[in-house]
C-alpha cells in the first residue's frame, strides 16, 4: 500500500470536528459580563472598607458610642424635678388696702346694715348686698350699691377680729387708692377694726367719699 492511500486512510478515520455552539457575539457579551461583575465587586469592597474607617474614627474620636441614647435618657430621667410650690394660705390677715387681695366677702350682716342704713339714709329701701373687696377671716359686713350723681359704686362697712388683721393695717387711717376706692379704718371700742369704704363703678368717682370718716367715727363707738 502506497502512502496516498494511508493518508487517505488516517484521515477518514479521524472523526470530523462539531460545529462550534457560540459565535463572536457571544465571546463579547460574555466578557462584559465578567467585566461588569469584576467592577461591582470592587466597588463593593470599598464601600465595606469606607464603612469601617468610617466606624473606627467615630468610636476613637468619640463621635458616637454604643449605648449613647440610652445612657442620655436615663440621665434626663434621673433630673431632680423642682419641687412643687406651696398653695398660698387662703386665710389669715389680709392686707385691706391692697386691692390685689380682694376676695368674697359673704352674705351681708343685718346688724350692720340697718346701722349703715341710719348713718347714710341714702341707703335706705335699698337691699342689702356683699362688700366689694377683701374680707379678713371671721369678718363680718354689709354693703349697698349707691348713686350720688354720676357716681356710683359699693359703699360698705366691715368689721373684723383684730386678731385677723394685720398690726399696722389697723391703724385709724383714711386712704385713697389708685382705682378710685375710698378707706377709713377705725378701732372700734369692741376693740375689732372697722372698715367703712366706697368702691366706684368703673371710672366715676366714689359716691359719699367725704362722709366716709363721720360714717366710721359714728359706728366705731358702737361696736
Amino acid at each position: 500500500m502506497d502512502e496516498r492511500k494511508l493518508e487517505e486512510l488516517f484521515r477518514e478515520a479521524v472523526p470530523s470536528a462539531p460545529p462550534a455552539s457560540f459565535d463572536e457575539g457571544d465571546v463579547v457579551r460574555g466578557s462584559r459580563r465578567i467585566t461588569a461583575r469584576r467592577r461591582m465587586a470592587a466597588a463593593g469592597g470599598g464601600v465595606a472598607a469606607a464603612a469601617v474607617l468610617f466606624a473606627g474614627v467615630g468610636f476613637g474620636t468619640g463621635l458616637f458610642t454604643p449605648g449613647e441614647q440610652n445612657t442620655v435618657a436615663s440621665l434626663r430621667e434621673s433630673d431632680p424635678k423642682p419641687p412643687a410650690q406651696p398653695a398660698p394660705p387662703t386665710n389669715g390677715p389680709i392686707v385691706m388696702s391692697d386691692p390685689g387681695t380682694r376676695s368674697a366677702c359673704g352674705a351681708p350682716d343685718a346688724w350692720l346694715a340697718d346701722a349703715l342704713v341710719g348713718a347714710l339714709p341714702e341707703a335706705a329701701g335699698r337691699a342689702a348686698v356683699s362688700a366689694s373687696g377683701p374680707c379678713p377671716s371671721g369678718s363680718r359686713s354689709a354693703a349697698f350699691e349707691l348713686a350720688e350723681g354720676a357716681s356710683t359704686g359699693n359703699v360698705s362697712v366691715i368689721v373684723s377680729p383684730a386678731s385677723s388683721v394685720g398690726a399696722e393695717q389697723a391703724e385709724p387711717t383714711e386712704v385713697r387708692r389708685p382705682d378710685g376706692t375710698e378707706q377709713v379704718v377705725r378701732k372700734a371700742v369692741s376693740g375689732q377694726v372697722l372698715v367703712v369704704r366706697s368702691d366706684p363703678d368703673g371710672a366715676t368717682e366714689a359716691p359719699f367719699a367725704e362722709r366716709l370718716v363721720a360714717i366710721a367715727d359714728g359706728l366705731a363707738g358702737r361696736l
